[in-house]
C-alpha cells in the first residue's frame, strides 16, 4: 500500500512496525501495519481513536502476528492450525467451568494438537478454505496407515524417552468418536465464524458389537492377589507419600464394589453424593445335610451415591456394598488433619478421593502408573486396566443372580452390554457341558 493511502503514520519499531490511518475507511480507527518477511506486509483494526491506546495494541498485535508467523508460517489467522488452537482453548475453558471432563479435554486436546495438522499436511492444506467439503474421505484409511505411527515421536521422527514401543493402529471406535470431534469443531467453530461453508460428511464405521476383551474383568482368584498385594503397597510407610498411597488404594476398594467409571465419575464424586447406610444380616451355617446349625449377624455398610453419568449426561443413584471403605478413608482424613492441620480436611463440597495434602483432585495418569506397577510386581502389567475394576463388578454381580436391568441401572451401561455380559458367562460356565462328548 503506497504511503499516501496514510492520514496519518508513525514508526514504533522502524522498517517493522507503522501506526498508521488509512485513506477511504468508514471509522477513524488506528490501524497498524507489521512486516513479516519476504518483503510482506499485514494490517490489523486496533479498534480504537485514541493514539496511546493504539500504540498499546499495536505492540500487541506484533508480538501476536510475529508468533502466529513463527508457529504456521503465515500471518493469516486463517490458518489450519491457528483454528485447532484455539479450538483447544475452548475445550480448556469448559473443562474448567465442569462442562467436560477431564479424559475429554485430552482427545479434544491430543486430536487438534497431533492428528488434525499432521492429517492437513498429508493433504497439502495450509488454510481451512483449502479443504474441500470431501476432504475427510481418507482420514479413516490415514489414521490406520500412517496417522498412529506419530504416536510419542518426536521431530526426527523417534520415539520420546518414556513413550511405549508397544504401539498399534487405532480401533474404529477410537476413530468414530475423533469423526465426532472434528464435525464438532465445524459445527460450533468454523461455520459459525463463516470460516468453513458446512461441517463435512465422514462416514463413521458401525462398531456392532461391544468388545467385552478390551477391558477384561479380574478373575476371582486374581483380584485376590491384586488386592492383597495393592494393600501391601499402600501400607508402605518408607515411601514418599504414604498417606497418598492409602487414598489410591481406597479408590480401588471402592471401584470393585461400585463399578463407575473410574476417571469421569469415580474421582469426580464428592462427599455430598454419598449416604452410608447400615443393615443386619443375619448369615446361617450349615452341615452337610442343609440342616441350619446356627445363625450369626453382620453388619454391613451399604452406600447410597448419586453419580453424575457423564456419557449419558444424567444422574443415576444406587446402592452398593464397600460403604465401610468410604467411613475408613474420611477417618484416615481426619486422622491425617488432625496430626497436621496442614492436610486436607473434608467438607461436603470436596472430592472424596483427593490428594491427601492439598485436597486437590488425584490425576488419574498417576494413578494408573501406580496400579499398572502393582500389576507388574504380579506379572499381570498387560492383562487388566483400571476399568478392569468395572468389569469385574458387572460380571460378579451377574454371577450373583442379580438382574441385568438393576446392573445397568447401577453402572449406566446399557441393557444390551449387561446382556453381552450375561451371555459370555453363560458360555463359559457352560463350557463342560457344550464339550460333552455324547458319542
Amino acid at each position: 500500500m503506497a504511503s499516501g493511502a496514510y492520514t496519518d503514520e508513525e514508526f514504533l519499531v522502524p522498517k517493522k512496525l507503522l501506526l498508521c490511518k488509512l485513506n477511504n475507511k468508514r471509522t477513524n480507527y488506528w490501524y497498524c501495519r507489521i512486516y513479516t518477511g519476504n518483503k510482506k506486509y499485514v494490517y490489523r483494526s486496533l479498534k480504537t481513536e485514541d493514539k496511546e491506546t493504539a500504540r498499546s495494541r499495536a505492540y500487541e498485535k506484533w508480538m501476536e502476528v510475529n508468533t502466529q508467523v513463527k508457529n504456521t508460517g503465515s500471518a493469516s489467522p486463517k490458518t489450519i492450525r491457528y483454528f485447532c488452537d484455539k479450538w483447544i482453548k475452548r475445550q480448556e475453558i469448559r473443562q474448567a467451568g465442569g462442562n467436560l471432563s477431564h479424559s475429554l479435554y485430552k482427545s479434544h486436546r491430543h486430536l487438534f494438537d497431533v492428528y488434525v495438522p499432521a492429517y492437513a499436511d498429508f493433504k497439502k492444506w495450509k488454510y481451512v478454505k483449502n479443504i474441500p467439503l470431501d476432504g475427510w474421505i481418507e482420514y479413516r484409511k490415514w489414521r490406520k496407515e500412517e496417522g498412529w505411527k506419530i504416536i510419542g515421536m518426536n521431530k526426527d521422527g523417534k520415539l520420546r524417552n518414556g513413550t511405549t514401543k508397544i504401539r498399534k493402529p487405532p480401533k474404529d471406535s477410537s476413530i468414530n468418536r475423533e469423526v465426532t470431534m472434528i464435525q464438532e469443531w465445524f459445527k460450533h467453530m468454523l461455520v459459525p465464524e463463516k470460516i468453513a461453508i458446512a461441517a463435512p460428511s465422514i462416514e463413521k464405521t458401525k462398531v456392532r458389537r461391544v468388545d467385552l476383551t478390551a477391558n477384561p474383568p479380574f478373575t476371582p482368584s486374581d483380584y485376590t492377589k491384586i488386592q492383597r498385594r495393592f494393600r501391601k503397597w499402600s501400607d508402605d510407610k518408607t515411601s514418599k507419600s504414604p498417606e497418598w498411597r492409602k487414598v489410591v488404594y481406597n479408590f480401588f476398594l471402592c471401584s470393585t464394589n461400585i463399578g463407575w467409571r473410574p476417571d469421569s465419575e469415580g474421582l469426580q464424586t464428592k462427599w455430598n453424593q454419598l449416604k452410608i447406610k447400615k443393615r443386619i444380616d443375619h448369615i446361617e451355617k450349615t452341615d452337610e445335610e442343609g440342616t441350619v446349625i446356627s445363625t450369626a449377624e453382620k453388619d454391613v455398610v451399604i452406600a447410597h451415591l448419586d453419580i453424575w453419568d457423564r456419557k449419558n449426561k444424567e444422574w443415576r443413584e444406587g446402592n452398593f456394598l464397600g460403604g465401610e471403605y468410604f467411613v475408613r478413608l474420611k477417618e484416615l482424613y481426619l486422622e491425617w488433619h488432625k496430626k497436621d492441620p496442614s492436610f486436607h480436611k473434608p467438607t461436603s463440597e470436596s472430592r472424596i478421593f483427593c490428594h491427601p495434602k492439598t485436597g486437590a483432585k488425584i490425576n488419574y495418569n498417576t494413578m494408573t502408573v501406580a496400579y499398572k506397577d502393582v500389576l507388574e510386581s504380579l506379572g499381570m502389567r498387560d492383562k487388566y486396566t483400571f476399568y478392569s475394576c468395572r468389569a469385574f463388578y458387572v460380571t460378579e454381580r451377574i454371577k450373583e443372580g442379580v438382574d441385568s436391568y438393576t446392573v445397568a441401572k447401577q453402572t449406566g451401561h446399557s441393557l444390551e452390554v449387561c446382556r453381552r455380559h450375561y451371555e459370555k458367562i453363560k458360555m463359559d460356565d457352560m463350557a463342560d457341558e457344550a464339550t460333552k462328548r455324547t458319542y
